[in-house]
């Protein structure tokens, strides 16, 4: 079991320069949506499917593996009395990846807006594919959908208070589950300021 000095490392694996590209070709592809270039923006969605993604996030997201994510099991000490209220609300939501600058907090990679990408997956199907299992939908917009995480995990006995909660991805989000922060090394990623620039999350798509 790591202690809390042991907390050397804000994510499990560093990213993949694939994470950005991609969000990059999503972020033309959006540019060509409001442009009215839908088969340009057919296009570079298909583009951004990269294999090489899902198999990185597998890795993180997949079987719990100590090389990984420092442990060999996920915690059996969680509450069976929790917080009834999951998540907040989705105003409060919005307002953390905006504060957060539409990036994870730990791998500080570009996210999306899950109702951006809801968007690109009902007009463009064939290639934004969103299926029932993770094979079946598009890398990109899997990989890089924004999840809101507890910074205690709620199975912990984490709040919905702003305080605890962070952008991030879902490969951070899922991999980490019932986890603390000092159960996997991570330092706290409040301790550091988020990239807020000019990155959207797409949500220029939402307007």
């Amino acid at each position: 079991m790591l202690k809390p000095s042991d907390r050397s490392r804000q994510c499990f694996l560093p990213p993949i320069p694939e994470l950005d590209l991609a969000a990059d070709w999503l972020s033309l592809a959006a540019d060509a949506v409001l442009e009215g270039r839908e088969e340009d923006a057919k296009q570079l969605i298909a583009k951004a499917d990269l294999p090489i993604l899902g198999e990185f996030a597998q890795r993180i997201t997949g079987k719990v593996d100590p090389a990984i994510h420092w442990q060999s099991r996920m915690p059996t000490d969680v509450l069976t009395e929790r917080i009834k209220q999951r998540m907040p609300s989705s105003s409060v939501e919005y307002g953390i990846y905006q504060r957060d600058g539409w990036r994870c907090r730990f791998c500080n990679i570009k996210v999306i807006s899950p109702k951006a990408r809801k968007l690109l997956v009902e007009m463009f199907p064939s290639v934004a594919r969103w299926g029932r299992v993770n094979r079946d939908k598009h890398y990109a917009l899997s990989a890089l959908t924004a999840t809101l995480d507890h910074i205690l995990p709620h199975s912990r006995g984490g709040t919905n208070e702003e305080g605890n909660l962070v952008a991030a991805c879902g490969m951070c989000q899922f991999g980490r589950g019932h986890w603390t922060l000092e159960e996997v090394g991570f330092t706290d990623p409040r301790e550091r300021a988020p990239t807020v620039d000019s990155w959207d999350g797409l949500t220029r798509l939402l307007r």
